[in-house]
């Protein structure tokens, strides 16, 4: 019996992974951390009452739109990224501080203090209900632009850029 257990439990995780789709697996490399980042871990789902083709055309008008340049895209796959790019002060419109969390000093917020590295990515699905889903991840890795070297810092997402890119997508396609 227990050795049914263990089979029947070894099928069904054989089938987990093999219906995984392990070319959509993104990962990162950034400074802050010693690993690569796996960006599937990150996502933020949503879904869209839209065909997959204009979501994934209007995902990249919206990283356009907000200033996010697109790196690695792929249109089978529906990936669109921007792996890695760097800004200081401000992101689609706000202070860095709105969309990374890279903790805080005596002067405010490191995030608007610091030269973040950036990743953003995307990812465009058919649904199970006829629509489109969606899935955003973010995080950044921030090295102070003082000149004195200091240990890079991580910077979390707060979920406002996602936001960003999920309003002006769903605007772009009536959604």
């Amino acid at each position: 019996m227990q050795r049914s257990r263990r089979f029947a439990s070894l099928v069904a995780f054989t089938a987990l992974v093999a219906a995984a789709p392990l070319g959509a697996q993104v990962r990162i490399n950034l400074a802050a951390w010693r690993e690569p980042v796996l960006l599937d871990t990150l996502r933020q789902q949503h879904q869209l009452n839209a065909v997959p083709g204009p979501v994934y055309e209007a995902v990249l008008k919206a990283f356009a739109d907000l200033g996010i340049p697109t790196g690695r895209t792929d249109g089978k796959a529906g990936i669109v990224g921007s792996e890695r790019f760097e800004r200081v002060n401000t992101l689609a419109g706000a202070p860095m501080s709105r969309s990374f969390s890279c903790g805080e000093g005596a002067a405010g917020p490191y995030a608007d203090a610091l030269r973040l590295e950036i990743a953003v990515v995307a990812w465009v699905a058919p649904s199970e209900t006829n629509g489109t889903t969606i899935s955003f991840a973010t995080i950044a890795s921030g090295r102070d632009i003082s000149g004195v070297f200091r240990a890079p810092r991580p910077c979390a997402s707060t979920g406002a850029l996602e936001t960003k890119l999920l309003e002006r997508v769903t605007k772009l396609v009536g959604g």
